[in-house]
């Protein structure tokens, strides 16, 4: 027999023998929990009560199927006034130190001058010297739009009373809310993926760090991506690259150029502090390292500052470890630059950046109705979104590889 009819169905034999099963008194038999396990159906079914077999059985409950969801890569959200308004970035470069006129006093004057010692003469302090100034302009904002239609006289005749309906309604906005948490989440997924493949196809040795590569030259070793995986070899090498991490993690701090874009041959030193850095791990290499190279492998002494965010895939859930991204980017002359070809890369370990070198802010989020349309009987919810997405590679961001 089965439960998944409106009968009632007895099902203390099946439920014995789970339990003799269960406890050792039998040994394991063939079992039918289809008798007393409840599934999903799409048909109605309409049957009579068990016991007058005259009335019929009425829903005694709707199941209002219902949970918020929060978009995750929450680090990349940037205020209105960071990013929203603001259609351009100044920048300045470091212009070359000079010696001390101060000291060079009476030496810059030669003998022939009179009088020798430079009396009557003087120091310049007009002499101009701009600030060498970059600056760099945002433009655009992307926008999308949904509808949703509601009738009036479905919702008066599908439910039992005014907390149904409310319910029913509050499935509909949750689920509303939901969608546009994962727009928000997937336009923040595409502008890392975009990054990273930005950062590949720039070509910058010190931006992209091939990790096995590197470990094999520091070690005098020749693994492969395979042999690094056995047991004898994983955990000596992830304790490495969490310290390759966080060495890089330092030298962000540092005012440098390094691991960032220089336009227009232009020395822009910027440095990145540990509370200003994000940190995205691909999660299944990283659940690996604690499950195979002891819990303290990635703790609090290595990256206990940046913000550290675990990420289950890259771009695509089937092919979580690979990007196919034909990004978009700011070349070395401040130019608009996008490849021919994708960037296809796989085996994506990670990258850590400066929180100003990409973001992503709401311009306008709106959910508007129309009146009841009093021939239709219904009205339409509209959905207006309006988002800025921003990539600054001026900024420091470095790629991590398991190759």
């Amino acid at each position: 027999m089965s439960v998944n009819t409106l009968n009632f169905e007895q099902v203390s034999t099946v439920l014995t023998s789970i339990i003799k099963q269960a406890t050792g008194q039998t040994v394991l038999t063939p079992t039918d929990t289809g008798s007393f396990v409840s599934v999903a159906q799409v048909a109605l079914r309409a049957d009579r009560d068990a016991v007058m077999q005259a009335i019929g059985n009425v829903i005694g409950r709707t199941i209002f199927s219902v949970r918020p969801y929060s978009a995750k890569m929450t680090g990349l959200m940037m205020d209105t006034f960071r990013w929203g308004n603001v259609m351009r970035k100044l920048s300045i470069a470091d212009k070359d130190w000079q010696d001390d006129p101060a000291y060079e006093w009476p030496a810059l004057w030669d003998a022939g001058q009179t009088p020798p010692s430079g009396d009557g003469q003087s120091i310049d302090p007009w002499t101009i010297k701009k600030p060498d100034i970059l600056q760099t302009n945002f433009y655009g904002a992307s926008v999308y739009f949904d509808e949703m239609t509601i009738f009036e006289d479905q919702l008066e005749t599908a439910f039992q009373g005014p907390e149904q309906l409310a319910s029913f309604l509050g499935l509909i906005m949750t689920n509303l809310s939901d969608r546009m948490e994962q727009s928000n989440e997937g336009l923040r997924r595409g502008l890392v993926a975009n990054a990273i493949a930005s950062v590949i196809d720039e070509g910058l040795t010190d931006r992209v760090v091939h990790l096995l590569t590197e470990y094999n030259t520091a070690t005098g070793q020749t693994y492969t991506a395979q042999q690094i995986y056995q047991p004898a070899n994983f955990a000596p090498f992830m304790k490495w690259v969490y310290s390759r991490i966080a060495a890089i993690s330092a030298l962000m701090t540092e005012r440098s150029q390094k691991f960032q874009t220089i336009i227009s041959a232009k020395p822009v030193l910027r440095h990145t502090p540990y509370q200003d850095q994000r940190v995205y791990m691909y999660a299944p290499a990283r659940f690996d390292i604690d499950a195979r190279v002891l819990a303290d492998t990635f703790h609090d002494n290595y990256l206990r500052y940046a913000d550290v965010e675990t990420v289950n895939y890259w771009q695509s859930i089937d092919t979580p470890d690979t990007i196919n991204i034909t990004p978009a980017y700011t070349d070395s002359q401040g130019v608009l630059y996008s490849p021919t070809s994708p960037v296809s890369q796989s085996d994506v370990f990670g990258l850590i950046f400066d929180r100003d070198c990409m973001g992503m802010t709401t311009l306008d989020n709106r959910v508007l109705s129309t009146p009841l349309n009093s021939k239709g009987l219904y009205r339409n919810l509209h959905v207006h979104s309006k988002r800025r997405v921003v990539q600054d590679l001026t900024e420091k961001c470095v790629v991590f590889l398991l190759d």
